[in-house]
């Protein structure tokens, strides 16, 4: 390990006197897995559960950060660029994204006293000397600057860039005693440059399927940046009326065109001139209602109360708009230790929008006292830090997915996660709000019930049950429904066409699919009823997909029923009954105990170190009329015939971005034979009930049965 004083030394090298012509580098060179560097020392959280989301709890999670970007590490000596920088050399998305959470995690922990460089072994000194690098990258391979990323090219001006200029920007705004005029300069050049572009611009506009809300959000954290940084500079002014007016159009809602209310002295209609999110305050982005996109503004606009607060400026009142709605939208989607993913998820699971939350949970408190949003904090806070743990190498996801590679997304998704509790640790500083979360015990707190029409879901939370039925999803006209019991949120995967089958037929066009259905809930129970009618690309019909879904949360059972029926000649490729996705991974230990009527079954996975070149599946038959999942989810086969459960079972990490391993429930047994079916003919039908509860009760319970029985602890 270099000396204090060396450190000094090459940090002040590589600023002042960085080389010119430095060749670009090939990104695939680099795109191999780092060795794991394990924690010096490993502080364990304490057992105290009424504890979390204290300030040692996030420095205990934060100063393992070193750790990890020190894998990540690039010298000059090995990458010919004059200055040494953090993961990947791309001058888009890929490379700064993760650059910009560096320079602001690297210097809150260079600042902060409460940081104990005996965990990772990497001083203080050693840290600033990493975040200034970083800067310096940043600033002299902009497009106002005098170099290029390693990459040969230079960022700048991009869809995103704002993002990305706004962390670094708050970093160089913690170490601004620290830096040189001539790094301030630069500073103030970037931000001036990426703040300026955005005043000739109109907010873009998005609600059905493709939201622009958390584009207006993160381009006004460049302008809350730069009032924050430089509020006398000529065009303050001009970058104040900007974010207040992107602000406004972040959350835009189709009643804002009648609105008679003011935002920042004015009538809402006279600001807001797009509309962003559905009049229900969902938002969709990918093609459907999608959680992480919820999160994702109310991120940006968290980012600006920090940077805006912590310089003592005011906060416009457009920060706010309809923030608080969209949380109250999202919020009972929370399950016990993450959110709901009824239309389908397409990022990795349980890292992208569980991070964007975290800053935004600390405006709810400070903003609307939401005591709600504390207990949901402390729980993220104590399920980021238990995933860590496991790694011990500093990485949140590493052994589940990112894998040690310290570039393109998977860099991104580690920093990120960094950057988002570092920005929620700086926000409870910043106002010294450190009261410990109380959790309300049972959770009912956030019970409730929706129909989004515009966002094709319905939902119903009620007494420790969550149920749901999405008839449009990010991966197309492909329903799911979903019942579980809370507590063991972590069997559920979020797949298509979950509980309600599925059948392949060559030449559908999901763009010709039509949807017909019926939603209603009350406070206990949700209702869905419906079709969808599949066709070809020159709109012949090919099959209609029928099915009902009541999920009654307070007896906890629910029927679901579905039939494929041909609308015309058509050739089925396979069919699957059934097919309820169970996640068995990291969260629930590897291991599920299915019983039956024949038996038992143990299901266990090992995380292989590489992903076998080809996938393979072993089914398990697992007996005839019932099954139950380690005694908290059961199903009864209510149809006619004696019909097998099988089990899917994968030999990979089989969720998208390998991010999550899960096995498939058939019933029956799916069937691959390409099979013939004439216009009329039922292709596949099935009669389920789903229990929460043990294997008795799934074995014993009549289907017209009345549960009057109180839920005890063990249900809530």
């Amino acid at each position: 390990m270099r000396t204090r004083a060396s450190v000094v030394l090459v940090s002040i090298l590589t600023l002042v006197g960085a080389r010119e012509g430095q060749q670009p580098v090939n990104r695939r060179d680099w795109m191999v897995s780092s060795p794991s560097t394990r924690l010096r020392v490993v502080k364990r959280p304490p057992g105290r559960r009424n504890s979390y989301r204290s300030a040692s709890d996030y420095m205990r999670i934060l100063e393992r950060f070193p750790a990890y970007a020190e894998r990540g590490w690039r010298d000059p000596a090995a990458t010919g660029h004059p200055i040494g920088f953090f993961g990947d050399p791309d001058h888009a998305e890929m490379g700064l994204r993760s650059m910009g959470n560096v320079v602001f995690v690297a210097a809150l922990l260079a600042t902060d006293a409460a940081y104990d460089p005996n965990v990772t072994g990497v001083s203080r000194l050693r840290v600033l000397a990493r975040a200034r690098e970083c800067l310096a990258y940043m600033t002299r391979g902009h497009v106002t600057g005098d170099l290029a990323c390693a990459d040969g090219r230079k960022w700048g001006d991009h869809w995103q860039s704002a993002w990305w200029t706004a962390k670094m920007a708050l970093g160089a705004r913690l170490i601004w005693a620290y830096l040189t005029e001539a790094e301030r300069e630069a500073v103030r050049r970037v931000v001036v440059h990426e703040a300026d572009r955005h005043l000739e611009r109109q907010a873009p506009s998005g609600q059905l399927s493709n939201t622009r809300s958390e584009e207006n959000a993160w381009d006004t954290e460049v302008l809350a940046a730069a009032l924050a940084l430089f509020p006398d500079h000529e065009h303050a002014r001009a970058w104040r009326r900007k974010l207040i007016e992107f602000a406004a159009n972040t959350l835009s809602a189709p009643q804002d065109r009648t609105s008679d209310t003011l935002l920042d002295g004015r009538p809402v209609p006279e600001v807001v001139y797009t509309t962003n999110i559905h009049s229900d305050f969902t938002i969709e982005n990918h093609g459907a209602f999608h959680t992480c996109y919820m999160a994702c503004p109310l991120h940006s606009l968290a980012w600006d109360h920090l940077v805006l607060a912590g310089a003592g400026g005011s906060v416009p009142e457009a920060l706010l708009h309809h923030y608080g709605d969209v949380w109250r939208a999202l919020k009972p989607l929370f399950l016990r230790r993450r959110f709901a993913y009824p239309a389908g998820k397409d990022w990795p699971r349980y890292a992208y929008g569980m991070s964007f939350i975290m800053p935004a949970l600390v405006v709810v408190q400070q903003r609307f006292a939401d005591r709600d949003a504390r207990a949901i904090e402390a729980e993220r806070v104590r399920t980021f830090e238990q995933e860590q743990l496991a790694n011990a190498d500093g990485s949140f996801f590493g052994r589940r997915f990112t894998r040690n590679v310290m570039m393109d997304r998977w860099a991104e998704y580690e920093t990120d996660a960094y950057a988002n509790l570092a920005a929620a640790y700086a926000l409870h500083r910043q106002a010294n709000d450190w009261s410990p979360a109380r959790s309300s015990g049972s959770g009912q707190t956030l019970d409730g019930a929706h129909v989004s029409r515009e966002s094709g879901f319905a939902y119903v939370r009620y007494r420790g049950v969550f149920a749901s039925m999405a008839w449009r999803r990010l991966d197309g006209p492909y329903p799911a429904a979903h019942f579980l019991r809370i507590a063991a949120e972590d069997m559920a995967e979020w797949g298509p066409n979950n509980l309600l089958g599925r059948i392949a037929v060559a030449g559908v066009d999901p763009g010709h699919a039509r949807t017909d259905h019926r939603d209603t809930v009350t406070a206990s129970r949700l209702r869905s009823s419906g079709s969808i009618s599949y066709a070809d690309q020159a709109g012949r019909p090919l099959y209609t997909h029928s099915m009902s879904f009541d999920a009654d949360a307070a007896r906890r059972t629910a029927i679901v029923e579905y039939s494929f029926t041909a609308d015309g000649d058509i050739r089925v490729t396979s069919a699957e009954g059934l097919r309820l996705h169970v996640a068995n991974d990291f969260f629930n230990g590897y291991r599920r105990r299915w019983r039956h009527a024949e038996g038992a079954f143990s299901e266990t996975w090992s995380p292989p170190q590489r992903a076998p070149a080809t996938e393979t599946i072993t089914v398990h038959t697992l007996g005839r009329r019932w099954v139950n999942l380690d005694d908290q989810l059961g199903i009864r086969d209510l149809g006619a015939g004696e019909r097998s459960f099988a089990l899917r079972v994968s030999d990979r990490a089989n969720g998208p971005w390998g991010s999550v391993h899960y096995s498939v429930l058939d019933c029956p047994l799916a069937d691959s034979r390409p099979r013939a079916f004439r216009r009329g003919d039922v292709i596949l039908e099935g009669r389920f009930m789903i229990v929460v509860g043990d294997a008795r009760r799934t074995r014993l319970l009549p289907p017209s049965a009345t549960d009057r029985r109180t839920p005890d602890r063990r249900d809530l």
